[in-house]
């Protein structure tokens, strides 16, 4: 069995207003960091892997030395498929000696995911972003001189941000030579920037136009070629996320560094989100064993994120659920509203349902009994 690696990478050079991933903005830790990640790779000798992915946090801050360290370490404990999949994720700000991207491609790396979040500088402000829109375009070009497998992230329901904006910023991107967007609307969390203001009752000027946008880009970019593989994923044929579509698809995967949550060999389980207990030895934290419902709850949900859907075959087959007359008439009320697709024993929703997805999902989950 072929894992995945995932590998928290958490520092960065400022803290975005939104971010609430573990991350850190003092890299005075990282040398000690990089050594721990290695002691790490090296308690799983001989694991198979075929997907590696460098998360954040920024990785692209990690130097060309650290990174070689990181990957030959890798190598030589891991049992790396010769096609792995080999992801880093990166900003513009931290690539701006552009020389970075041909040391990372030599050590290995062979997709680039670039947190660009939106081509208007007035946007990138609002958010705390550090690059322009002219160094996302700049860092973009530059990567494809390296890079065939490029993604980059945008978000909708920024601050200020206005359907006109956000259809430039997506043509801007669509014009680019990128494989993979990710869009992903603005969430306000409790501990950040954002989530400060908002408790103390201050405007963050959000736009109501959530909806709007996501159907808009879901047109726009199945115009421009890219498959909407998942609800907030879209890729070009045959570049969707492989070290993603694990987690949908809830094969295992191995995480390491501070925050990293796995799931391997049947258990669940995270490392405490501190740089400084990660780098004196912390244990695992949270394990849990994966129960039989637990696995046909995941399947379920999980299937529904993806436009490959639920096929009812396998959920009767490989988890003896069979869906009543409570399953199908609800099944049929919420294709009637336009929310999903049933065809071939499968459920799929729409791009509609897709933006609604948590509720369909619970109704769903509720219908069938599990």
């Amino acid at each position: 069995m072929n894992r995945g690696l995932y590998i928290h990478f958490p520092f960065c050079e400022k803290k975005c207003f939104y971010c609430d991933f573990y991350s850190l903005a003092d890299i005075r830790l990282k040398e000690n960091y990089v050594d721990a990640l290695i002691r790490e790779i090296k308690k799983f000798d001989g694991v198979k892997i075929d997907t590696v992915f460098f998360g954040g946090g920024t990785p692209s801050l990690l130097k060309e030395s650290e990174l070689e360290k990181i990957m030959t370490a890798i190598h030589r404990h891991f049992k790396v498929s010769a096609n792995a999949e080999i992801s880093l994720e990166g900003n513009p700000m931290s690539i701006n000696d552009l020389d970075k991207l041909s040391a990372f491609h030599a050590l290995g790396i062979n997709r680039l995911s670039l947190g660009v979040q939106s081509f208007s500088d007035k946007e990138l402000s609002y958010l705390g972003r550090g690059h322009s829109s002219a160094e996302a375009v700049r860092t973009v070009l530059e990567a494809s001189k390296h890079f065939d497998n490029i993604s980059i992230d945008l978000m909708l329901g920024i601050p200020y941000q206005t359907m006109e904006s956000f259809k430039k910023s997506l043509d801007t991107a669509i014009a680019l030579p990128i494989s993979h967007i990710s869009l992903y609307a603005l969430s306000v969390e409790e501990n950040t920037v954002f989530g400060r203001k908002a408790k103390k009752g201050e405007s963050l000027h959000l736009p109501d136009t959530d909806r709007e946008m996501y159907l808009s880009a879901c047109d726009t970019l199945k115009g421009a070629g890219f498959e909407h593989y998942e609800i907030s994923n879209f890729a070009k044929e045959n570049k969707r996320s492989r070290h993603n579509m694990k987690y949908w698809n809830a094969e295992e995967y191995i995480g390491i560094g501070a925050s990293a949550h796995s799931y391997f060999n049947g258990e669940r389980y995270a490392t405490p989100a501190s740089v400084k207990a990660f780098i004196e030895g912390a244990e695992r934290e949270e394990v849990y064993k994966n129960t039989p419902e637990d696995r046909v709850e995941e399947f379920v949900m999980l299937s529904l994120r993806l436009s490959d859907g639920l096929d009812l075959e396998i959920l009767e087959t490989a988890f003896g659920v069979k869906p009543d007359d409570d399953f199908f008439t609800l099944i049929k009320e919420l294709e009637k509203h336009g929310l999903l697709a049933f065809k071939d024993n499968t459920v799929t929703l729409t791009d509609q349902g897709f933006f609604v997805s948590n509720e369909i999902i619970v109704k769903i989950m509720e219908s069938l009994k599990i």
